[in-house]
Formats: C-alpha cells, sequence, structure tokens
C-alpha cells in the first residue's frame, strides 16, 4: 500500500508545481493566456485591447491567433486584412474572355460577319485564327470585338472601319509591335482596350486622339521603353491605366497630365530608378498607384506631391534604403503602404508623421537596424503593421494586429520564453557537458587495446562538448536579458557574443556528424571487409579527423567573413542564433545553409543509417556459437545499432525536413525553432556519451575494476592476458590470421558475447579464451555490442 500512496503523493505534486508554478510563471510553450486581465474600467495598459462587451484586456500577441480570449470572441474580429485583398483582387484581375468557354452563344444580332469570326449576339471571337489583317468586312454596330492570339504585327487608322458602337476591343498576344496614330480614332465609344502580351516598344504621341470615352487601358507585359510626353493625350476619362511588367525607364512631369481622371496606376515590374518631382501632380483623383519591383532608390514628398486622394501606395521590392522624416509628404488620405522587401535601413521618428488615416503598414524584408521608438505613435488610426522580426512590435504596442508577434523563441520579456525551454536548456547543457567531459577524462586516463577507436570516440566527445557552451552561452544571456529582452535584442543579435555561439553550434554539430560518419565507416570495413582490409595507422587517423574539424571550422567560419552574400544576420536572424532559417527560408544565404544542413547531412545520415542496417545483417547471417547465445547476441546487437540510429535520426531528420518544407514554401509553426535548438540539434550531444562510452560493457567493467580497487584499499587486481586490439586499424591481411592475436581476457569477452555459449569452465580459469572465429573477435573489438 505504501508504494501506492507515494505514488500518488508525487502525482498530485507534479499536477500542483504545473498548476502553480509553470502557468503563473509565463507559457509553457507560449500557450498560456495569463496575458488576459479582467479590468476595472475599459482603460487597458499599452499593448492591451478591451474586449467588445466585457471588461477584460487581451495582450496584443493574443489578437487574432484562433482562440478566443474573450466572452463574445470580439478578439477573433476583423482580423483579414482587406487592404491586401484589394491589392490582390486588383492585381490577378479576371481575363476578358475567362468565361467565355461557360457562356451560352446566343443568337447573332450582327448583319454581316466575317467567316473566320465567332458570333455571339453582337460579340464577335476571332481569336487565334492564325490572322495577318483586320478581318473584313466588321460589321458596325459590334460591340465587342476579339483578336487575341493573331499575327497583327501593324495596326493603323486604315485597319478599321467607322466602329462607333464598339465598346471592348480585345488585343492580347496579338504580335502588334507598332501603333500608328489615332488609330483608335473611329471608336467613339471604346471603353475596354486589352493590348497586353504584345512586342510594343514605344507610345507614340497621338496615339490615343479620339478616345476620350476610354476608361481602362491594358499595356503590361510589353517591351515599352518610352513613353512619350504627349502619348496619353485624348484620354481625359481613362480611369485605370496597366503598365505592368513592360521595360519603361523613365517618365517626366508631364507624361500623366491628360489623365485628370485616372483612379488607379500600376507601373510595377518596370526600370524604374528615379522619379522627376511631381511626376503624379495632376493625378488628382488618383487612389491607387502600384511602383512595385522596380529598383527606386527614393520616393518622397516632392515625388507624390498632388496625391491628395491617394489611398493605396505600393512600392514593394525597390531599393529604397532610408524613410526620413515626412517622406511621403501630406498623403492625408492613405489607408495602405506596401514598403515590404527594400533595403530600408533606417526609419526616422517623423517618417510617417502626416499619414494620420493610416490603417495597413508592411515593413517586412527589410533590413532595419535603427527605428526610432515613436515613430509609429502618431498613427492613431493603424490596424495592421508587418515586420519580418517580432521585436518591433514592441514600437507599435497600440496597433491591434502586428505579424509575427512571435518568433517562436523570444518574446518582449524573454530571450526563451517558455517556461519549459528555459528550464531544458540548462539540464541539457549539463548532461552534454558532464557526459561528454567524462568520456574525455576516463578515456584519456583508462587503457583501451583500441587506442584508434578510442582516439575516434575522444574527439567525437570534444565536438559534443562545444554543444554544452553554445547552450551555456544561450542560457546565460536569457538569464541576464530577463524581463526586458526587447531592450537588448538588436544588440545582442548582431553582438559578437551571438556570432561566437553561432560558430559554435555549427562547428559542434557538423564536426559530429562527420566524426560519426568516420566512426561508422570504420566499423563498416572491419565487420563487412574484415580480411580484406590493410593495417591503418594513428597518422592516417590523425589526418581524417583534422579534415572533418578543418571541414567542420570551414563552413561555421565562412558567413562571418563574406558579408556581402550572408549579411550581417546569418547567424542573428534569431534569439539563439541558430543559422537553420526556418522562419525565412529565403534569406541571405540560404543556399549555403540548404547545402549543409539539408544536402551534407542527408549524406552523412543515409551512410549512417546503411551502414548499421548492413553491419547488424552481416553479423546475424555470421555463426557465432551456439543458437540460443546468438539470438540473445542478435538482440543486444540490434539494440545497440537502433539507439545509435535512432538518435540521428531524431536530430537530423527533423531538421532536414523542417527545412525542406520552408523551402517549398510551407508555413512552419514559429514555435518549433526553439525547440529544435534546444532538443532536436542537442540530442546527439548529450547521448553521444551514453551510447559509444558510458553504456559500454568496457567502460563498466573498467569503471568497476576501479571501485573495486579502491574498496579494497588499494590493492590492485590485474587479469594476466594477453590482448590484441583487431579493428579496421589492426586486422590481420592476405587471408592470415594467428592464433595468438585471438586471445582476450574473460573480462573483456563478457561484454560482448554470452560466457556460457563461448567460454570453457577452463578458460575461465586460465583466463584466457579461443574465440569461434576470426569475425567474431572483429565484431567484439569493434565496440558493436
Amino acid at each position: 500500500m505504501y508504494p501506492k500512496m507515494k505514488c500518488i503523493f508525487q502525482v498530485l505534486l507534479l499536477y500542483f508545481l504545473l498548476e502553480n508554478f509553470l502557468c503563473a510563471s509565463g507559457s509553457v510553450g507560449n500557450t498560456s493566456r495569463s496575458s488576459v486581465r479582467p479590468r476595472r474600467s475599459f482603460d487597458c495598459h499599452p499593448g492591451y485591447f478591451v474586449c467588445n462587451s466585457s471588461k477584460i484586456c487581451v495582450e496584443q500577441r493574443f489578437i487574432c491567433d484562433d482562440y478566443k480570449d474573450c466572452e463574445d470572441g470580439s478578439d477573433e474580429w476583423n482580423c483579414t486584412d482587406k487592404n491586401k485583398d484589394e491589392y490582390y483582387n486588383s492585381l490577378f484581375q479576371k481575363r476578358p474572355d475567362e468565361d467565355r468557354d461557360k457562356m451560352k452563344f446566343k443568337a447573332c444580332k450582327l448583319a454581316r460577319t466575317p467567316p473566320s469570326c465567332q458570333c455571339s449576339w453582337k460579340s464577335l471571337f476571332c481569336e487565334n485564327r492564325g490572322l495577318q489583317r483586320i478581318p473584313q468586312p466588321l460589321p458596325t454596330d459590334v460591340k465587342e470585338l476579339d483578336l487575341s492570339g493573331n499575327d497583327l504585327h501593324d495596326i493603323g487608322y486604315a485597319n478599321f472601319t467607322n466602329l462607333s458602337y464598339l465598346q471592348i476591343l480585345i488585343l492580347n498576344n496579338a504580335g502588334i509591335s507598332t501603333l500608328g496614330e489615332m488609330v483608335f480614332n473611329k471608336f467613339g465609344n471604346l471603353q475596354y482596350l486589352y493590348m497586353n502580351g504584345n512586342t510594343l516598344r514605344i507610345i507614340k504621341n497621338g496615339t490615343f486622339l479620339g478616345n476620350s470615352a476610354l476608361r481602362f487601358l491594358y499595356l503590361s507585359f510589353n517591351p515599352i521603353q518610352k513613353l512619350e510626353e504627349e502619348a496619353f493625350v485624348g484620354l481625359e476619362n481613362l480611369e485605370g491605366l496597366f503598365l505592368r511588367h513592360c521595360s519603361v525607364a523613365s517618365v517626366t512631369s508631364v507624361t500623366f497630365l491628360p489623365l485628370g481622371k485616372l483612379r488607379s496606376l500600376w507601373l510595377d515590374e518596370n526600370s524604374l530608378i528615379t522619379l522627376p518631382d511631381g511626376a503624379f501632380q495632376y493625378l488628382i483623383q488618383l487612389e491607387t498607384l502600384s511602383l512595385s519591383r522596380n529598383n527606386l532608390i527614393n520616393v518622397d514628398g516632392k515625388t507624390l506631391l498632388g496625391l491628395w486622394k491617394l489611398k493605396t501606395l505600393y512600392l514593394t521590392s525597390n531599393s529604397l534604403t532610408h524613410l526620413r522624416d515626412q517622406n511621403f509628404g501630406n498623403l492625408t488620405s492613405l489607408l495602405t503602404l506596401d514598403l515590404q522587401d527594400n533595403q530600408i535601413y533606417t526609419v526616422e521618428v517623423k517618417a510617417f508623421v502626416l499619414l494620420q488615416k493610416l490603417n495597413s503598414l508592411n515593413l517586412k524584408e527589410n533590413a532595419l537596424r535603427h527605428i526610432h521608438p515613436e515613430c509609429f505613435s502618431t498613427l492613431s488610426s493603424l490596424q495592421y503593421i508587418y515586420f519580418s522580426n517580432f521585436y518591433f512590435c514592441s514600437y507599435a504596442r497600440h496597433v491591434r494586429v502586428c505579424e509575427p508577434n512571435s518568433d517562436g523563441i523570444s518574446s518582449f520579456s524573454h530571450l526563451l520564453d517558455s517556461i519549459v525551454l528555459r528550464i531544458s536548456v540548462w539540464i541539457v547543457a549539463g548532461l552534454a557537458c558532464i557526459g561528454n567531459a567524462s568520456v574525455v577524462i576516463s578515456r584519456s586516463l583508462l587503457t583501451d587495446t583500441n587506442r584508434i577507436h578510442s582516439f575516434y570516440i575522444k574527439n567525437l566527445s570534444i565536438a559534443d562538448f562545444l554543444m554544452c557552451l553554445y547552450l551555456f552561452v544561450i542560457a546565460g544571456h536569457d538569464v541576464a536579458f530577463r524581463g526586458e529582452y526587447i531592450r537588448h535584442d538588436v544588440s545582442w543579435r548582431h553582438s559578437w557574443q551571438c556570432t561566437f555561439a553561432g560558430m559554435l553550434s555549427t562547428l559542434s554539430s557538423e564536426a559530429s556528424i562527420l566524426i560519426m560518419t568516420i566512426i561508422t565507416a570504420d566499423r563498416y570495413l572491419s565487420i563487412v571487409y574484415p580480411l580484406m582490409l590493410r593495417r591503418r595507422t594513428m597518422v592516417f587517423a590523425g589526418t581524417l579527423i583534422a579534415s572533418s574539424w578543418v571541414a567542420a571550422a570551414t563552413i561555421a567560419i565562412v558567413p562571418v567573413f563574406n558579408l556581402g552574400y550572408f549579411g550581417d544576420e546569418y547567424y542573428g536572424n534569431n534569439g539563439v542564433c541558430l543559422p537553420l532559417q526556418i522562419h525565412d527560408p529565403f534569406s541571405k544565404g540560404w543556399q549555403f545553409s540548404m547545402v549543409v544542413f539539408c544536402g551534407l547531412n542527408s549524406v552523412a545520415f543515409g551512410f549512417i543509417c546503411y551502414a548499421y542496417i548492413t553491419m547488424f545483417i552481416t553479423i546475424s547471417r555470421s555463426k557465432l556459437g551456439l543458437r540460443s547465445s546468438q539470438q540473445q547476441q542478435d538482440r543486444t546487437i540490434a539494440k545497440r545499432f537502433s539507439f545509435i540510429v535512432a538518435t540521428d535520426l531524431l536530430c537530423w531528420l527533423p531538421i532536414i525536413v523542417i527545412k525542406t518544407l520552408a523551402i517549398s514554401g510551407v508555413t512552419i509553426y514559429s514555435e518549433l525553432y526553439a525547440w529544435v535548438a534546444v532538443f532536436m540539434l542537442p540530442i546527439n550531444s548529450a547521448l553521444n556519451p551514453i551510447l559509444y562510452t558510458l553504456t559500454t560493457k568496457l567502460f563498466k567493467q573498467q569503471l568497476a575494476r576501479i571501485v573495486y580497487t579502491w574498496r579494497a584499499g588499494g590493492v590492485q587486481v590485474e587479469c594476466q592476458a594477453e590482448s590484441s586490439g583487431i579493428s579496421m586499424t589492426s586486422a590481420p591481411y592476405n587471408g592470415k590470421w594467428s592464433k595468438n592475436s585471438a586471445s582476450i581476457s574473460t573480462s573483456d569477452l563478457d561484454r560482448s558475447i554470452s560466457r556460457s555459449s563461448l567460454i570453457s569452465a577452463n578458460s575461465r580459469t586460465s583466463n584466457r579464451c579461443n574465440w569461434p572465429s576470426p569475425f567474431a573477435y572483429i565484431v567484439y573489438q569493434n565496440r558493436c555490442f
């Protein structure tokens, strides 16, 4: 009864600790809702937002996290940024012929139609007919004409008859390279003109004279290099102009002069580097301006002069570096500003001061280093703000939705946000340090007949010991920054200490896996090909190990000196200084990281798995003693080999899979990064000493001998036995085997093969044994059990 009562007491105690210590201290895996606070009034602290129908304040990071903290669920309302939806709806508009296959054709109401065209009501569809000229005759009352997919080349005024009722003209991918002056002059009621995907290189003056009714002009995906100053004269009622993915290198201050009613201008994916002052000053009705994916180095208030009604400004993927005070002028109607994927380094305190209606701001994928803490404080209407790094959300605590609200590792208060991680990092670091230090010391003091194998193991332990130093660096800084991490985040991630920690982790992991590969190859060749190997020496072993250390050190150090390719955040892109780049898979140096962690490590892991499986099969097929002894031995071998392969699997396979998925575009759960850093990556460093040394019978026997000698008052007990360390480095060759070389003490024998099957009573007394086969001795000597 007593053991049961004791067990129940321990369970209750554990439950109490989990409920009162872990949950009260923060979050276990960032899932605690302790930041949901009841308030006596609707006045919440900065960074908290009141529920709609209750006096509860919810912390910013718990807004829109798919978990209802408010009784009415109001913390999960308005989580979709409609400004993004509008952008993509405009960017990917439906083609004019999108639903034509589903359309039921109506009876033709046109008097005369060309034989090469299909008629429906008052529409003519002549697409993809191989036409080289405009088909004739064209009925004057046609309202829609589609000539896409033909080969028309040059078209001019004389090519068309008087189509005064035509409203939609589609000339997409029609091979048109030249447009004559006033080419569409006969289309007095034309409202939609599609000319995407042709080979136009210039839009000449007067091209659209006489088309005052035109509302939407599509000229995207043409190699247009020049827009003449009067190219758009005659389009005074134009509402939408699409010049996407062209080659426009410059515009003048009067290029868009005639477009006084233009509401949407798309100039993304061109070759613009600079824009003149007042480039858009005559577009007084403009609401949407897209200048994304150009090479613009500066866009300021002078450039955007006169855009009083502008609501949406897209500047994605340009070369902006600095946002100065009042950088965007007086855009008093602006609701959405997208600055993603630039090279913005500095944001001054008054950069957005005049954007009082701004609702959505995107600053993701920039090299932000210097942001004044008050630069967003004047944006009282801001509801959505986006960064690449969560710590910038501390500068926008008044914004309801800030993404990302965490990197899965750190929070505003702690480097390691989860209490479980904070405790585990010390435990794993301690186990790795004690285990690996014990291996190095014990193998240096205790005699081992297989010097080369012991040399390999000591180097493996040294590599794994570096991982524990890395963990201690992270754990120590977590303690130092406790409660105020966000104040130190930028300086910490760009410090030499973080870089050094990242180098330690990379050096440790790569050296460890390379040395494990060498150990596996040594065992594999000794067991699978025992009689075909020549003698190896310590010089050869030293060369292999030195090469591994040099390779690992090169992998770790190269990112520090090649800042042009790797940038200055290869190691410092997260609080634990790991270069796995899971949350931002295409950041600088991602190809190098991919080759190392997915390429090199996959090859090494694959070889280790193959080698141990092959070794087990080879041993299982050999004839070593009686059947019962053989079965017991197989179980022992399988258990040890399974542990070795399983730890490698646990460490590297998840990392390889996660990084591959991230590169493939799969969104990875942000909190996974911390568990990779504290558990997956160091798991081998903590378990290798156990698998390769501390659980082997040789180590336990020699440890027992030391303890026995100490208890016996210093009287040493020695086994008078001959010993020959046979492994890959000392196996016989040319098919010869010496009887003397196959003798060993019974204490060593016990660690691999059952006494009952291989050792007679006489052999126990004489402390000598004759092995049943040279193969059995090689298996024993190479630490396979």
